[in-house]
Parts: C-alpha cells; structure tokens; sequence
C-alpha cells in the first residue's frame, strides 16, 4: 500500500514537472502559430462538437443561384456531419461592401465570421470589431498551419498576437500592379501585347473606332501602382488602398504620395483618359455600373491582380464565348514586390457567439483536397469534373470564390484557361523582393480623431481629382489645404514614428 501510494505521489510529481518545463520547450502560440503537438494534430478534428450551431458568415458578391442551393444542401449536409453546423451566408453586393459591413461590425451584430483584404485588418484591430486568434488556431487550426506558409501568418499579426487567417498561400508579388486585357480583342486591332501606356491608349482608340460600344476603364479606386511602373524611376509601393502614403522601396523612406509630383502625374494622366473616352463619366464613381459592364464584356482592361486572368475568364465569356484574358507589367524589366504574401484575410468578430466552430470551419476547408473541391467547385460529377488534371466545371453559377483560398498544396488549374496563362501566373514571383512594407501595420487608435477627418476631405476633394474628373490644376491647392487644415500632417508624423520602430525591430 505505501509503495503505491509514493508510486503515485512519484507520478504526479513528474507530471507537474513535466506541465511546468513544457512551457519553456514549447511555447504558446501566441508566439507563432507553429506546429501543434502531434497528439492534438492526430486527434483534432475527429470529434464531432456535441452541441448544434448555425454560424453566420458575411461575404462580398452576390449569391448564384446553384450557390443559394448547394449550401441549404449538400454542404450543410456535409458540415453537419463534420463540424455539427449549419452555415448561414450573407452576401453583400460588391458595390457596398465595406460601408455595410462596417455598419454590421460596429452595431455589434453576431456574424461570426467574414472575410476583406488584408489591410483593413489593421483597421478593424484598431476599431475593437475583431479578436485575437491565437489560441483558437492552436487548438483548432492544425490544417491551416499545415497547408499556409508561417509568413503569411506574420503579416496579421499585431502587438504579438494574431488578428487574421491569411486564407490564399499563393504567388503574390505585384498584385494590383499588372493589367488585364481582353487578348482576344487586342488581336483583332492588330496589336499582341500591352508594354506601356501608349500602347494601352491605342488598343482602346483601335477598338473605338470599330466598336465604340466597348469601354477603355482602369480603375480609378485603384491602379496607380500599375501606372507608377512607368511614370517613375523608383521603386515605390503604396502603403495602403486609401493612396494616401507609400513606401520608396530602395530607400526604406516613407513618403506623402498626395504631396508628390508622381501624384501629379497621375492625376494629368487620368483627366486625359477622360478627355479622350478611355474613363467614361458615366462609370466613375459607379461600382456597381462598371461590374455590370465588365459582365456585358464591355471593358477592354482593368487592373490585375496575378491571377485575375484565370479568376475573370468564365465571366468574360458569359458575354463572349470567344473571350481570353491576359495580364502584363508595364517596365517590365522593373521589380516586383511583395507586400502582403496574401491578400485575403478571414476574421472572426468580436461580437462572434461561436469562435470556436469559425475557426474549425476554416481549418476544415484544408482539411483534404477532398473538403478543399467540395466547398469552391461543388459535387464531382454535377458542377464540374477533373479533365487531364484540370477542372473543367459544369455550371456557371459561381460558388465560393476560388481565390480566397487558393492554396499550392491543392490548387488545380481551369481546364477552360490557356496553359501560357497559367505559365505567367505560376512564374509571377520568380525575381521578386520582399517589400520594406510587409509586415508593417499603422495603428491608427493615436489618431482615430484626424483620420476620419482626413478621409472625409479625401474623399470630397481628393477623389474627383484621382477620378480625372476634377483638373489637378485647377483643384489641388485648395484640396491639399483642406487636407492638411483636417490633421493630415498629425496623421503623417504617427505613421512615420510607427514605420521607423518597425524598421528598427526588423
């Protein structure tokens, strides 16, 4: 009898002391999210959650008609079995996304979980309208790790802690500086490929004048990085979508893009696009009318984005069946950088009543190959089938967006897109570099107060000269003053007393 009793003293002892130095040989993930014991990794996932719940997810789109259908059916059948859930979706139409969205998060409605790019994950951490995810990837997580690079990770991870799944892992560099064209149509005027900006002015004046039905467009909310890669010397990244700020890559100096020449340029260039009909009045400023062009087959080229000549090409020929897309880098021969290794985020809110079962739904997307075709091409047989290796799909009703989680360990190549298409894509980050920007996230809770004041006189004044709507010339001065009277400059000091202790630690 005493010996099993210091039997069992000895074995609590040892366990104690094992608890006490794992901590040290194995730290937390709030660190990093890293690899899960192997116990955990092996067991996870196997037991089905005892309790029923219906996890609200807020999406950008509209929902397909086979979408609406394949989720009331064969995937909450599915996600019942797995996870012991049901999956409500939420589509906000792209044109209004983020002004919606931002109404559900700050009126603390309980959707669990939603996704959005990767730079308003700062933003939204410094709204309070997330919560961290540490702790919930490393007890629910071990696919995503698995199958998503530890860098990606690191660019959501704020003051140590994780605030996003960076959902795609995928080539990444230059994304949003490259333009898409309709290839097709550049052959029928003649011309074979896009290498400057001239070259885009003559594609749309060609295919005016034998069809002025078609638009030239490039966006105005976006796509000044594309044209930088001609307009300039250097090397520069922007440090956001709001076009307020950017990073000289060579130099490691952060800059105010609205203060530059290069802006001015800008602004010149686009006031002669709309001059000439390449920006048509009546899409500025219009999302949902320049989506409704783009799905008529309307727009000779927009922006790239690496892989939006793959992502589009269904859409295109919904309205041409002949249509093919292609994506070129004007100065070609300039670097491309990586800002973010991926663009897409995934966050759980912090109003969220079921955390937990996000997190796993995330993890199951990458649990197989197998869960991974299931959710974004449908049911094998009925919405698509594998052809030579790549899938060929039987509908044209979209269902979860491929390229929010495209991922290299499963990616499989459209049967539909030409293999020099896929070749450009694949090869997208050979020769690229690390941008001084990846990383990096501005806090803006020290001046909540003037940034709200500084985008509010942006988008008043700024944006209609951005548009080419508005002469530079005539517009700016009063614009600039406006924009410093509402704490621009308060704004810009933050950022670059931020940007330097970052420097410094990395």
């Amino acid at each position: 009898m005493k010996r099993a009793v210091i039997g069992t003293v000895a074995i609590l002892f040892l366990s104690l002391l094992f608890a006490l130095f794992s901590h040290y040989i194995n730290p937390g993930s709030s660190q990093s999210p890293g690899p899960l014991h192997s116990d955990t990794a092996d067991n996870a996932g196997k037991d089905v959650p005892e309790s029923f719940v219906t996890l609200k997810v807020i999406m950008p789109g509209d929902q397909s008609s086979r979408m609406g259908d394949f989720v009331e059916n064969e995937l909450n059948d599915r996600l019942k079995k797995d996870l012991n859930m049901n999956l409500e979706l939420t589509y906000i139409p792209w044109s209004n996304y983020q002004q919606k969205l931002e109404l559900a998060l700050s009126t603390g409605e309980d959707y669990d979980l939603f996704w959005y790019g990767a730079p308003f994950v700062s933003v939204y951490y410094s709204k309070g309208y997330i919560q961290p995810l540490d702790e919930l990837l490393g007890q629910y997580g071990q696919d995503l790790v698995k199958h998503i690079p530890e860098d990606n990770f690191k660019q959501n991870r704020i003051d140590g802690k994780l605030w996003a799944i960076p959902s795609q892992a995928f080539t990444s560099a230059g994304k949003f500086s490259s333009v898409m064209v309709r290839q097709d149509l550049l052959e029928k005027v003649g011309m074979t490929d896009i290498e400057t900006i001239a070259d885009l002015e003559q594609f749309y004046q060609r295919m005016h004048a034998i069809d002025p039905s078609y638009y030239g467009y490039l966006e105005t909310d976006r796509g000044h990085e594309l044209l930088w890669r001609e307009l300039t010397d250097r090397n520069y990244s922007s440090l956001d979508e709001r076009m307020l700020f950017m990073v000289d890559e060579d130099s490691g100096e952060l800059l105010s893009y609205v203060e530059s020449d290069l802006y001015k340029k800008v602004a010149h260039l686009r006031e002669s696009w709309v001059n000439k009909g390449i920006i048509d009045m009546n899409l500025v400023g219009n999302p949902a009318a320049k989506i409704d062009q783009e799905n008529a087959g309307k727009l000779l080229f927009r922006v790239g984005a690496v892989s939006r000549a793959m992502e589009n090409l269904q859409t295109a020929r919904n309205a041409d069946p002949e249509a093919r897309l292609r994506e070129y880098y004007l100065a070609k021969e300039k670097p491309k950088y990586i800002t973010t290794p991926s663009n897409e985020a995934f966050m759980i809110t912090s109003a969220s009543k079921n955390p937990e079962r996000a997190m796993m739904f995330m993890n199951w997307i990458l649990q197989s190959k197998e869960n991974y075709n299931f959710i974004i091409y449908g049911v094998e047989g009925k919405d698509y089938v594998l052809d030579n290796g790549k899938i060929k799909q039987l509908t044209n009703d979209q269902l979860m967006y491929e390229w929010m989680w495209r991922n290299k360990d499963y990616f499989i190549a459209p049967a539909n897109v030409e293999d020099d298409v896929i070749e450009d894509m694949l090869a997208n980050d050979e020769n690229s570099r690390i941008s001084k920007l990846s990383g990096f996230h501005f806090n803006e809770a020290p001046v909540k107060n003037e940034i709200a004041q500084v985008m509010a006189v942006y988008k008043e004044k700024f944006e209609p000269i951005n548009f080419g709507i508005a002469s530079y010339d005539q517009y700016y001065d009063d614009a600039l003053a406006a924009l410093k009277k509402a704490g621009f400059d308060i704004v810009f000091a933050e950022l670059k007393k931020q940007f330097s202790e970052f420097q410094r630690q990395h």
